[in-house]
C-alpha cells in the first residue's frame, strides 16, 4: 500500500476513547492510502489519555498495513495537546489532521494533496454543510469562528470555521518551535502563514459514539483562542471604563443643572446602590479578563511541557519498535 520512493504524508490521528470506531477507523486509513498510490502514508495515532482499548484495536487493526507511530499520552491533555504531539512526531514532508469520528471523506484527502502539490503550503478544509444540521452547538461554532476570525490578530483562520487541515514540513516544523501552554492549533497553524488555500466538502455523520467536545471544553477552547490571539478583551475592557465614565459625568452635570434650577438632589439610597452594585459588577468582570491574561502568562513562565509522553512505539507493516518512554516537550 506504500510507494517506494515517494513523498511520505503523515497521517495525524487523535484519539480518545474510540474502542468502538477502532476497526472502521483502520479501514478508512487504509481507504485513504489505496486512493493515493502515488505516496507513502504512516498513521500517527495519539492516545490522549483513553480509558478504553483504542490504540490497541487500532494497532491490531493496521498491523500488517500501514505504518504506525502509536503515542500514549500520560493522561488526557486535550485534543489539540494531542495534535501537537502527532505534529512532533511525524515525519512526513506532509501531515494530514484526521479526525477519528471519520466525518470527513476519503477524497478529501486526496484533494489536500493535490492542493498541496499544487504549491500551496496550508490546506484548510471547509464544511460546505454539517452533519449535525443547524442545532445550538452548529451556530456557537459558526458564531465563535466569525468572531475569532475577525477579532484575532490572524488573517489567515478561515471565516466558517476549519474542519481538517494538511501541512507542509515547514509549516510543521514552525508549528513545532510553538510552545504555548494553551493552545488552539489550527490557530498557530493560521498564525505562522506560508502559502494558504481551502478545500470544501460536505461532512459525514459521525461513524459511531459521540463527540467528545463537551460545553465545557468548548468554551475553554474559545477563551484559550482569544487570549492567545487577540487583545480585544482588553480594550473592550478600556472602551467600558471611558463608557461609563462618560456617563458619570454626564450624570453630574445633570445633577448640577437639577440643583442650580432648584429642583434640588435625587433623594434615596436606591440610585446610589443600583450604581454602586454596577460599578461593581463592571468592575470584577475587567479583573476576571485582566486576570485571564494574566494566569496565561503566569502558566507561560512556568515553562511546564506542553504534553507528556507515557509511551512512543513505531509499527512497519510487519515489525514493531518502541523507540522511548515518557518523553516531554
Amino acid at each position: 500500500m506504500t510507494a517506494p520512493g515517494a513523498k511520505l504524508v503523515s497521517l495525524v490521528v487523535p484519539l480518545l476513547d474510540e474502542a468502538e470506531n477502532a476497526e472502521a477507523l483502520a479501514r478508512h486509513l487504509c481507504s485513504v492510502a489505496l486512493a493515493n498510490p502515488g505516496y507513502s502514508f504512516e498513521i500517527v495515532a495519539v492516545d490522549d489519555g483513553s480509558t478504553d482499548d483504542t490504540l490497541t484495536l487500532l494497532k491490531s487493526a493496521l498491523a500488517g498495513r500501514l505504518p504506525l507511530v502509536a503515542i500514549r499520552l500520560s493522561r488526557n491533555f486535550g485534543s489539540h495537546y494531542a495534535i501537537s504531539a502527532g505534529l512532533d512526531h511525524a515525519r512526513g514532508e506532509a501531515a494530514v489532521i484526521v479526525g477519528a469520528d471519520m466525518q470527513e471523506p476519503v477524497d478529501l484527502v486526496s484533494q489536500f494533496i493535490a492542493a498541496w502539490q499544487a504549491g500551496a503550503e496550508v490546506v484548510w478544509g471547509i464544511r460546505r454543510s454539517r452533519a449535525q444540521g443547524r442545532g445550538i452547538g452548529t451556530r456557537v461554532s459558526r458564531l465563535f469562528s466569525r468572531l475569532f476570525h475577525r477579532y484575532s490578530e490572524i488573517e489567515g483562520y478561515p471565516a466558517e470555521g476549519p474542519s481538517g487541515v494538511l501541512v507542509a514540513r515547514p509549516v510543521i516544523d514552525a508549528v513545532n518551535g510553538l510552545k504555548e501552554r494553551h493552545r488552539n492549533v489550527l490557530g498557530l497553524i493560521a498564525w505562522v502563514g506560508f502559502d494558504q488555500t481551502r478545500v470544501e466538502y460536505d461532512q459525514l455523520p459521525r461513524n459511531a459514539g459521540a463527540t467528545k467536545w463537551t460545553t465545557g471544553k468548548l468554551l475553554k477552547l474559545g477563551l484559550d483562542s482569544f487570549v492567545q490571539f487577540s487583545y480585544t478583551p482588553i480594550r473592550l475592557a478600556g472602551l467600558l471604563g471611558v463608557l461609563i465614565s462618560g456617563l458619570g459625568f454626564i450624570y453630574a452635570v445633570f445633577i448640577t443643572i437639577r440643583a442650580f434650577a432648584g429642583a434640588g438632589a435625587p433623594e434615596g439610597w436606591t440610585t446610589v446602590i443600583v450604581l454602586v452594585l454596577f460599578l461593581g459588577g463592571i468592575q470584577l468582570i475587567v479583573l476576571a479578563i485582566f486576570g485571564e491574561y494574566l494566569w496565561r502568562a503566569t502558566d507561560e513562565a512556568r515553562d511546564r511541557p506542553v504534553y507528556v509522553v507515557r509511551q512512543v512505539e513505531r509499527t512497519s507493516s510487519n515489525a514493531m519498535s518502541e523507540v522511548g518512554r515518557d518523553d516531554k516537550f
